[in-house]
């Protein structure tokens, strides 16, 4: 078997610089990424009261043993998720709390009386009746 030529050793010597180039500014890119990223999701996570340690653990798990797919996986997870819990862990948009029960007063001793939704009737303690 003949050794390759000159030429074809300089072109595959230049090609695979080349190669290597482009491969390390996309590790870097990659790096820069999830970077990006884990502070975009820690910042976000802390404002809605979520736990944000356990996301960019996620994160860069996913990241280091998936690659794109575990990466694009997590933030993926994480915005599904985050719709739960509003900036400033406020209530939900829509969210109606059990309302207040209003303060009546018994019409026969004048006591404090308790509302109970479930009967839908006031009580009075001190009578110890439904009213």
């Amino acid at each position: 078997m003949r050794p390759p030529s000159r030429s074809v050793v300089a072109v595959l010597q230049i090609v695979g610089t080349e190669l290597l180039v482009i491969l390390i500014g996309v590790c870097f890119a990659t790096l820069l990424a999830v970077i990006v990223a884990a502070l975009w999701l820690h910042g976000d996570a802390q404002s809605r009261g979520m736990d944000a340690t356990v996301w960019i653990v996620l994160l860069i798990l996913a990241s280091f043993f998936g690659g794109f797919i575990g990466f694009a996986i997590v933030v993926v997870v994480y915005l599904v998720v985050r719709g739960n819990h509003p900036v400033g862990g406020a209530m939900p948009y829509g969210y109606v709390p059990y309302p207040v029960a209003p303060q009546a007063a018994c019409p026969v001793c004048g006591g404090p009386m308790t509302w109970y939704p479930e009967y839908q009737r006031w009580y009075c303690p001190s009578c110890g009746q439904y009213r």
